[in-house]
C-alpha cells in the first residue's frame, strides 16, 4: 500500500511511499480500512517544519474513518464491517494527572496519528478499541472523517467556553475550525455569528461559511471588525469570541471584540509562540480567556450526533475530494485559500 509521509525533519520531506499493511500490536486493537482522510493546518504546518511535535518517518494524517477489517480477540464493543472513527490519543500514559482526570489530549506522552505515530494518509490504520467511535447510520464516510475538527470545535466551543443561547459569536479567521465553530455556535442556538476573513476567503470560504450559519462576513481588508461587531450588537461587543486564525492582528482585536464579562475562546495556533494581548482592556473589561487544544471523549459523541441530525450539508465543507498522489496540489490549494477542507479518498484509485 501507499503512504503520504513525511520522511524527516525540515521544510518539505513529504513524498508517498510504499509501506507495509499493519499488524494488530495488541489484543485490543483493530484494524482499519481507510474510507476517508482529511487534511489538517496541522499537515500543512508539519510539511513546513512550523509545528513543533513530530517524529518522522511518519505517515500523516489524523482526521479519518474507516471500516472494521480484522479485530483482535480482546475487542469487545467492535466487530468486523462496523464503520469508525477515532480519536487521535495514542500512547497517552494513563497515569499522570491529566490522564487520570480524563484529559489524555493533554498529556506529555500522547503520540498522535500523523505525527507520533503512522497517521491515516494510506490504505489502513490500526487503533486500540478505546479510541473508536461508531459513525451513525446515514453519515457517509466523507463527512464522518470530519468529526475530529468538529469534535474540536465542540469542546472548545461548547464544553469550554459554552456558548448559549442567543448569544452574538464574532469568529476570527474562515478556516475549517472557524466555519465548523460557527455551525456548531448556531447549533447551539447563538442568534448572530459573525466571521472575518482575508481577501482569498470571500471566493469560497466565505460563500460556505454562510451555509453553515454565518449572518455576517467581514472582509478584514477592506472593513473594520471592530466596528462591524459593535455595529451588530448596539455598541457593546460580541457574547463570545472565537479565534480559530492565530494571527497576530486577530488575537489582539479579540479584547476590542468581546462586551464586558463576555468570553474568548482561543483555538488557533500562531506561527509563532508570542502574540499581543491588550492585557489591561481584558483586566478592566473581566473577560473569561479559554485556552483550547484538542477535544475530549464526549466531544466526539456529540459531534457524532450532530453530523447525524443537523439540517447543514455539511458536505460544502469538503472541497477536495482525491487520492495521495494529488496531494501538493490540494495542500497548495488549502494553504492558499482555494479550498477548505480537502479529503483523500482511496478507493478513487478503484
Amino acid at each position: 500500500m501507499k503512504g503520504l509521509m513525511k520522511t524527516a525533519k525540515g521544510p518539505g520531506h513529504v513524498e508517498v511511499r510504499d509501506l507495509d499493511k499493519p499488524g494488530l500490536p495488541g489484543n485490543d486493537w483493530v484494524l482499519i480500512k481507510i474510507k476517508a482522510a482529511g487534511i489538517c493546518a496541522t499537515d500543512i504546518h508539519i510539511l513546513h517544519d512550523e509545528f513543533p511535535r513530530y517524529w518522522p518517518p511518519v505517515v500523516l494524517g489524523h482526521e479519518f474513518s474507516g471500516e472494521i477489517e480484522q479485530v483482535g480477540a480482546g475487542v469487545k464493543r467492535f466487530r468486523v464491517g462496523d464503520r469508525v472513527v477515532a480519536e487521535p490519543k495514542n500512547q497517552a500514559c494513563g497515569v499522570c494527572d491529566v490522564c487520570r482526570e480524563g484529559k489524555t489530549q493533554l498529556c506529555i506522552h500522547r503520540r498522535a496519528p500523523g505525527w507520533g505515530v503512522h497517521g491515516a494518509m494510506t490504505d489502513y490504520i490500526a487503533m486500540p478499541e478505546h479510541l473508536l467511535h461508531k459513525i451513525p447510520d446515514g453519515v457517509p464516510y466523507d463527512i464522518a472523517a470530519l468529526c475530529e475538527p468538529l469534535a474540536v470545535a465542540v469542546h472548545e466551543v461548547t464544553e469550554r467556553a459554552r456558548v448559549e443561547c442567543s448569544d452574538i459569536v464574532a469568529i476570527t479567521g474562515a478556516g475549517p475550525i472557524g466555519i465548523l465553530a460557527a455551525f456548531v455556535a448556531k447549533s447551539c442556538g447563538a442568534h448572530k455569528v459573525l466571521m472575518t476573513g482575508i481577501g482569498r476567503s470571500e471566493a469560497i470560504r466565505f460563500p460556505v461559511a454562510k451555509g453553515m450559519g454565518v449572518d455576517v462576513v467581514v472582509n478584514v481588508e477592506k472593513e473594520d471588525p471592530v466596528r462591524r461587531v459593535m455595529e451588530l450588537t448596539n455598541g457593546k461587543g460580541a457574547d463570545l469570541v472565537i479565534e480559530t486564525s492565530g494571527a497576530g492582528a486577530a488575537i489582539l482585536q479579540t479584547v476590542e471584540m468581546a462586551k464586558t464579562c463576555g468570553r474568548i475562546c482561543a483555538i488557533g495556533l500562531g506561527a509563532k509562540d508570542l502574540a499581543s494581548l491588550k492585557w489591561n482592556s481584558a483586566m478592566f473589561k473581566a473577560l473569561d480567556l479559554h485556552f483550547n487544544f484538542s477535544s475530549s471523549y464526549s466531544s466526539w459523541e456529540k459531534a457524532l450526533r450532530l453530523m447525524a441530525s443537523t439540517p447543514y450539508d455539511l458536505s460544502k465543507v469538503i472541497t477536495h475530494r482525491t487520492t495521495i498522489d494529488h496531494w501538493e496540489q490540494v495542500f497548495h490549494d488549502i494553504q492558499n485559500e482555494k479550498g477548505i477542507k480537502g479529503m483523500f479518498i482511496p478507493t478513487l484509485d478503484n
